[in-house]
């Protein structure tokens, strides 16, 4: 898999279909509504860090992938806290 963006539409939507999700079971499986995840894949909203990183664990994207492009200090520092 190539290097993602954690906030990558296009790999989510590949990966997703690939795997042959619904947005029910992304939802279910994140404990959200289904209308938040049907909002990140549509770009009508960006999910939170927290978010983005669970959505990525539940797509089977790995965080080695989304998270080295990551060059903001402040934001690798809340990433070293939370993983």
């Amino acid at each position: 898999m190539k290097d993602v963006n954690l906030f990558d539409r296009v790999s989510w939507k590949a990966v997703k279909e690939a795997k042959g999700l619904t947005y029910w079971q992304i939802s279910e499986e994140l404990g959200l509504y289904i209308g938040s995840v049907e909002k990140w894949f549509s770009g009508e909203k960006n999910p939170s860090i927290l978010h983005a990183i669970a959505l990525a664990r539940v797509l089977g994207i790995p965080l080695s992938k989304c998270l080295d492009n990551i060059n903001d200090p402040d934001v690798r520092a809340l990433l070293s806290i939370t993983l």
